[in-house]
């Protein structure tokens, strides 16, 4: 067979599982095992044929069997493991994925063998540091040290690329990660592998480790780890989690655990959370930085003492000019920006970090989810010794994920001596305060539980983002379905009102309209949900996706129930004008003035529904009642200047325009309707000169500049205009030669 012909009998294979097709899928591993040539594998394949025949026949002769569902649940998730078991067989030789190179590698090697082999390695390496200072050799501590990381890296590898898990090695498995036998940065290794084994091939065994390591580790970071990667693997595997009894049971279990509900939570919204990560990366990328980079010949100009030294940015409320300096700058406003941010859980420093993942330790695959601490050979080499103190200031480093800080270390490493001398005493000075702002913190449990949680999932991200064979890996977190209320096993915890709520308006936040819906659909029928504008923001949602006619449906429900509501008469106004319902919305939206009588922007925009109605002069009405109400801003001069080119009074349109022109910054549109005035006017010499500036507004883009002209062909051939002037005035603008 080929890699193709492989991958496709498997393929099909789960799906006649997936659709209880069993016969079918007997078949289809058949040939699989007959390919494989191993006889365990068609005994055990046999077993089942026979186990299914017996359960056909019992049913065709009409017995009654309590037991049916449990044994055919039993025979699929049977045949799921056989069927995953020839597929890794047949690939195993020779794939060029890193799994099966891990796999071959480790080939014959048992768990217990590399458990006690490191477990000597770290024996011997706390001998050699306690050993008498004379004795103490740096050289030989670092060498035992990547020893032992060199174990923690093949135990790693040994976990994530078994399959299936035996029943001895899950038990060897469970002592590893819930006892206090290996560190506990190994033990956080160790359920990232199970987590990456799950999302290669699905193993049950490996899921109740996850989830037992949650319920019985007395270590916060292990725990949580092993729930948000459960979590991930409830719903990438929700078709066969959601049938087995064993993961139901495990889940109920948890359900009396204190903290369960509210991990399940902060986890629920960080996912969420993480898929607005690229829109953040390109505001901060292409949008913060750069202009706050391009003020910086500016804030260092301002900053400067009489002497021409640099003035201390914490003084600066020593001088009130330079904080008003600041503000009006735009820098204050910006970095506000970036500390809001960063407070709501946004992963800031993505685009910062990205391009420092280049280091050769980010080509060892476990790297992308060891936890920071000080100790690891990474930070002893690049920091040196004696740099503890800036190693703890790194380690507590707030909104920094354990991936960033060890990036943000082999970059320090990477600087010259006296740079990173300079550098690392300024970070040591802040310890101190650092330290005592930490001791003088009330302590906050779920503030910390929720950080571990933020800075795992910011890892994952990182992982499946930009590890460099991430593409052998499932694109956990581009899945649009990261919603957990959809995972029936966790139904009960993830649709809670409260989350469902946040979660809704997390996604409206970040433009994930559906999503929004969704969420704020099943918070409708509960009785939990907060009041009735509930109505109004799946109304605005539905909106804000163009899906208007479901957004009018849920702003009248909330409309019978509170008639006088300016801003819900004011959006169903709006949804009927996008509808082309121009009668309804005008009658709407007067409703609406009426109740604010001195709203500008409501006044103009009855001026342009009437507009829209061809009501010309009644629109013009209300553009000047609106420049009289509105003072200097002069927003209705522009629908004024084309109202009256509509109405041929071109003296006030002239007007309008020449005003526009004065004290305003006039748009390529702007200069295009007065060039229309001016034709009509039988200024065409005139009219040219200003199409020609506003071809010049628009980067000489003649393609564009026509289409803008053609658009109004209505309204200059009504006043005047002929269709062959028309054809002849945008050659007569776009010529080269003028």
């Amino acid at each position: 067979m080929t890699i193709q012909e492989i991958e496709h009998i498997h393929r099909q294979a789960s799906q006649c599982i997936h659709n209880a097709e069993i016969n079918d899928a007997f078949s289809k591993i058949s040939a699989l095992v007959s390919e494989l040539g191993r006889g365990n594998l068609n005994d055990e394949l046999e077993q089942l044929r026979m186990s299914y025949t017996f359960m056909l026949n019992y049913l065709e002769q009409g017995v009654m069997d309590p037991q049916r569902d449990e044994i055919l649940s039993s025979i699929r998730q049977s045949l799921h493991t056989l069927n995953d078991e020839c597929y890794i067989g047949l690939m195993e030789p020779t794939s060029p994925e890193v799994f099966y190179v891990r796999r071959r590698e480790l080939n014959g090697i048992s768990l217990v063998a590399i458990v006690e082999e490191y477990r000597e390695a770290l024996k011997l390496l706390s001998l050699t540091q306690n050993s008498p200072n004379e004795r103490n050799d740096s050289h030989v501590i670092l060498s035992q040290l990547r020893q032992a990381e060199e174990l923690e890296t093949r135990l790693f590898n040994w976990v994530w690329s078994s399959f299936p898990l035996s029943a001895d090695d899950a038990g060897s498995l469970k002592l590893c990660i819930g006892g206090d036998i290996l560190p506990v940065h190994t033990r956080c290794l160790l359920v990232a592998a199970l987590f990456l084994g799950l999302m290669k091939f699905y193993d049950e065994s490996k899921l109740l480790i996850l989830l037992e390591t949650y319920s019985l580790s007395d270590e916060v970071q292990v725990q949580l780890r092993a729930l948000t990667c459960a979590m991930l693997v409830l719903l990438a595997h929700k078709k066969r989690t959601s049938t087995s009894k064993a993961i139901q049971m495990r889940l109920a279990a948890l359900l009396d655990t204190p903290d369960f509900n509210r991990d399940v939570w902060s986890i629920q919204v960080q996912l969420a959370r993480s898929r607005n990560t690229e829109n953040v990366k390109e505001r901060v990328r292409n949008d913060l930085i750069p202009n706050i980079m391009k003020m910086r010949p500016d804030i260092i100009d301002k900053l400067k003492d009489n002497d021409s030294q640099i003035i201390d940015l914490s003084d600066i409320e020593a001088n009130p000019e330079w904080q008003q300096w600041l503000d009006q700058s735009g820098i204050t406003r910006r970095i506000e920006e970036f500390n809001a941010m960063q407070i709501e859980g946004s992963d800031v420093f993505i685009a910062t970090f990205a391009h420092l993942k280049v280091f050769p330790f980010f080509k060892t695959l476990s790297n992308w989810f060891l936890p920071f601490f000080a100790a690891h050979s990474t930070v002893v080499e690049n920091l040196g010794n004696g740099k503890m103190a800036l190693a703890e200031v790194i380690q507590h480093a707030p909104y920094l994920c354990n991936s960033d800080k060890y990036s943000f270390c082999l970059s320090l490493g990477a600087l010259p001596e006296s740079q990173r001398t300079m550098m690392s005493a300024q970070l040591e000075e802040q310890n101190a305060a650092l330290s005592e702002a930490r001791q003088s913190e009330l302590p906050d449990e779920r503030k910390q539980r929720v950080s571990i949680i933020n800075a795992f999932v910011q890892d994952l991200y990182r992982f499946f983002k930009l590890f460099s064979r991430r593409r052998e890996f499932i694109a956990v977190m581009d899945d649009p379905g990261l919603d957990m209320t959809d995972c029936l096993p966790l139904a009960q915890v993830t649709r809670d009102a409260h989350v469902l709520e946040l979660l809704g308006t997390l996604y409206f936040k970040n433009a994930f309209y559906d999503d929004a819906i969704h969420c704020f659909t099943r918070l409708e029928g509960m009785d939990e949900a907060s009041d009735d504008h509930i109505y109004q923001k799946i109304g605005f949602a539905y909106q804000n996706a163009g899906k208007f006619e479901q957004a009018l449906n849920y702003y009248k429900r909330y409309e019978l129930l509170h008639e006088e509501d300016e801003w819900n008469i004011r959006h169903i106004a709006a949804c009927y004008r996008s509808l082309g319902k121009l009668d309804d919305a005008l009658n709407y939206y007067q409703r609406a003035e009426a109740m604010v009588p001195d709203n500008v922007s409501l006044t103009l925009t009855i001026g342009h529904v009437l507009l829209e109605q061809k009501r010309t002069s009644e629109a013009l009405q209300q553009y000047y009642k609106a420049d009289l109400m509105e003072g200097a801003k002069h927003r209705a001069w522009r629908p004024i200047a084309w109202c009256s080119f509509l109405l041929s009074d071109y003296d006030r349109a002239n007007d309008y325009y020449d005003r526009i022109a004065r004290y305003d910054k006039p748009s390529p549109q702007d200069l295009l309707n007065h060039g229309h005035v001016l034709l009509c006017q039988g200024e065409t010499q005139e009219a040219i000169k200003t199409y020609r500036e506003a071809l010049r507004l628009m980067n000489g883009n003649t393609t564009q500049f026509r289409t803008a002209f053609k658009g109004d062909a209505l309204e200059l051939r009504l006043h005047g205009i002929s269709a062959v002037d028309q054809s002849l005035i945008p050659d007569a603008v776009c010529s080269p030669n003028k």
